[in-house]
């Protein structure tokens, strides 16, 4: 088998399923979900400053029809910011844990993209989770979750048994 090598540099057309935007059912800490998008925005409702805000706000979430629509939903609720800080890395490693775990036919997708580094290239500036280019046209960015998408390719790659569970 040989793999792919290179550099995926956007998760559009044909690795759109790469995106946490790509709807595909996937269940969550007991929850289901049509996006990552959308499990990633019901996160946000564990840090909420009161309990009503978290119960009123989770349910929209839930019942957001888009995942554009549950990430606008996700920014207006009244969170704790150090607590989502501390923990937004931890909820996207375990939903995209369980985006390729419970979705048909993504984990298989994910390991045939080979060897190639996966950046989540963008033009909205977002340099934490993704990669995108400052005045001088350089790519800058921690690419977080193009490093968490890779980190999971390797669980699945190898079949390891110290993949998250």
């Amino acid at each position: 088998m040989s793999y792919q090598t290179g550099v995926i540099n956007e998760f559009r057309g044909k690795n759109y399923f790469l995106s946490n935007y790509y709807t595909a059912p996937m269940t969550w800490q007991g929850t289901e979900f049509h996006s990552a998008e959308q499990a990633f925005a019901y996160a946000k409702s564990f840090c909420a400053m009161h309990a009503m805000a978290e119960t009123f706000g989770a349910q929209q979430i839930l019942d957001a029809k888009t995942p554009g629509e549950a990430k606008a939903l996700g920014k207006k609720l009244a969170i704790s910011v150090d607590e989502w800080d501390a923990r937004k890395v931890m909820y996207m490693r375990e939903i995209v844990h369980a985006k390729f775990l419970t979705a048909v036919g993504l984990a298989g997708m994910l390991v045939n993209t080979g060897a190639q580094m996966l950046v989540e290239g963008n033009d909205w500036g977002d340099t934490f989770w993704g990669r995108c280019k400052n005045s001088e046209s350089r790519w800058v960015g921690l690419n977080t979750l193009g490093v968490i998408l890779m980190e999971e390719r390797g669980w699945w790659s190898r079949s390891d048994k110290g993949r998250p569970t």
